[in-house]
């Protein structure tokens, strides 16, 4: 077995109430904050006007200031740890885009990228290596979105073919905006800006980093357009917020979408809550909205002042929110409906068992166990019960048995009695093919009145597993079929049979093996 993925993981399930949400955070500096990029409880990127890059590795205790450039408008940042990120923005004028890199924590930035006639928008990666950028249509206003994709952490960026890619409405005046795009997998959603009004919301989805491109149109419900932000919480189901006060949600990945409006809201920002159906929106005057059922309706979470917020971003299912004036807040919402300590996953034959821990529950109803195979979709495997509402730590574990060699990946997805859900990480397991034939000893042994019996089997073929008496007469089969190669176990009831010494026998081509067992009633 092979555990590539092993990590603690926390649901948050978040719900109003009568006090405040929201907390602000010190930042150290009065202008204004453009997009905050969480990447742990403690690490927090952020950058905005006068060059800024702001970095916390104390949970927003302190702040440290960097600046790209000082005549920049930095729009976005990325990264994955403190030591290495990106950022995009503007440098000495509206259409002056550059991307800057560093590996030293800020220290030091370095241009990797500059265009003198073209609006950047955002820059968003993958991983390490692969990243996408989308800047305004160049030279604007034209029909050509400005996308360029990277392979190499941003050494070098090549453009995207005007074949790969759906034009921009420019005679509506279409354009971006840095809270306007998402990345889940390899795949990335941007939308498109559109000032006139009866026009749609252009929204752009590549399922290949970046190199081709489809386009789906979005109708507005309040007339003009406007700016628009989305956010997705899988590869399927994902949101869309307008600063005019227009919401959509889709459930096939932005193929169709389903509008309505929350009156009076100006979105400006929108993130999804770690895998859950719910999404957290920002925007004008300070206001904030929270959904728990993946769009349909939209809450207002209470404010704590009318400070303009442009971005909000979440990790863990923490959200942050920042904009005018230097301003930072964080999440200060109620307590954990579920609270998971641990989540574990071993293989032993061909069967994977998964093991996971809550602190403490509330209103928990349980856990569905899901898995995939490589490039598949997940299927429920099992419902495991929870506990409701306690304050005592609960142990929860599931097997998944007879799974034939290949790469997993297993999830758990936590139900509330509401309805209300929330997705685990994942965790990647290998369940390999034997190297040899191999018949175990069964356990327990000696046994009353089951026990079960491992082998393995190196090629596909014709197996059999027989039990045996004393006196060589044949009292059950256990197995006789065509298996693929793998681990397997099977269950010996020997309730009909009376006490005494038995012998099982596993036959498989240019195999066979026989192992004693001992009934003891």
């Amino acid at each position: 077995m092979r555990l590539r993925s092993l990590s603690l993981f926390v649901f948050v399930l978040l719900s109003v109430s009568s006090f405040a949400q929201w907390v602000l955070v010190p930042s150290g500096s009065t202008d204004r904050l453009r997009y905050i990029k969480p990447v742990s409880a403690s690490l927090i990127w952020g950058c905005g006007n006068a060059g800024k890059v702001y970095k916390s590795t104390d949970g927003g205790l302190t702040w440290t200031i960097t600046v790209t450039s000082a005549t920049a408008v930095n729009y976005t940042v990325e990264a994955f740890d403190a030591t290495t990120a990106w950022v995009t923005g503007t440098e000495g004028g509206s259409i002056n885009v550059s991307i800057w890199k560093t590996t030293d924590g800020g220290a030091t930035w370095v241009s990797q990228y500059n265009n003198p006639n073209s609006f950047g928008d955002a820059v968003r990666f993958f991983n390490a290596n692969d990243g996408v950028y989308y800047g305004d249509p160049d030279p604007y206003p034209s029909t050509n979105w400005e996308i360029l994709t990277t392979s190499n952490g941003g050494t070098t960026w090549t453009r995207v073919p005007r074949a790969n890619f759906p034009g921009a409405d420019s005679a509506n005046g279409e354009y971006g905006t840095a809270t306007s795009i998402e990345v889940v997998g390899n795949t990335v959603w941007f939308t498109g800006y559109s000032g006139v009004a009866g026009t749609p919301f252009a929204v752009y989805k590549s399922t290949n980093k970046g190199l081709n491109w489809t386009r789906t149109d979005v109708p507005s419900v309040n007339g003009t357009s406007g700016s628009s932000y989305i956010a997705f919480e899988n590869e399927q189901r994902g949101v869309l917020v307008a600063l005019n006060g227009t919401t959509a949600r889709t459930t096939d990945g932005g193929a169709t979408w389903t509008t309505s409006s929350v009156t009076g809201a100006g979105f400006r920002a929108v993130v999804n809550l770690r895998g859950t159906n719910r999404y957290v929106a920002v925007g004008s005057a300070g206001a904030s909205w929270i959904t728990y059922d993946g769009g349909v309706t939209w809450t207002p979470i209470e404010g704590i002042n009318t400070t303009v917020l442009y971005t909000v971003g979440a990790f863990n299912g923490i959200p942050w929110a920042a904009g005018n004036g230097g301003e930072i807040r964080k999440w200060n919402g109620p307590a954990l409906p579920v609270e998971f300590t641990a989540l574990s996953a071993n293989v032993t034959m061909n069967k994977v068992t998964i093991n996971w821990t809550t602190a403490t529950e509330k209103n928990n109803r349980g856990f569905e166990v899901e898995r995939k195979a490589a490039d598949g979709e997940y299927i429920t495997l099992a419902f495991v019960e929870g506990a409701g509402t306690t304050l005592e730590a609960r142990n929860y574990s599931f097997s998944d048995l007879d799974v034939t060699a290949g790469l997993y990946n297993y999830r758990i997805k936590q139900v509330d009695y509401d309805g209300r859900y929330a997705y685990s990480d994942e965790i990647e397991v290998n369940v390999t093919t034997p190297e040899k034939f191999e018949l175990s000893q069964n356990y327990p042994n000696p046994f009353n009145p089951s026990t079960t019996i491992s082998y393995a089997i190196k090629f596909d073929g014709n197996v059999t597993l027989r039990v045996y008496d004393f006196t060589g007469n044949q009292v059950a089969e256990l197995v006789n079929g065509v298996q693929q190669a793998g681990s397997y176990t099977v269950q010996f009831d020997a309730s009909g049979l009376s006490s005494g010494v038995y012998f099982y026998t596993l036959s498989a081509p240019g195999f066979n093996s026989t192992k004693k067992l001992t009934l003891i009633k």
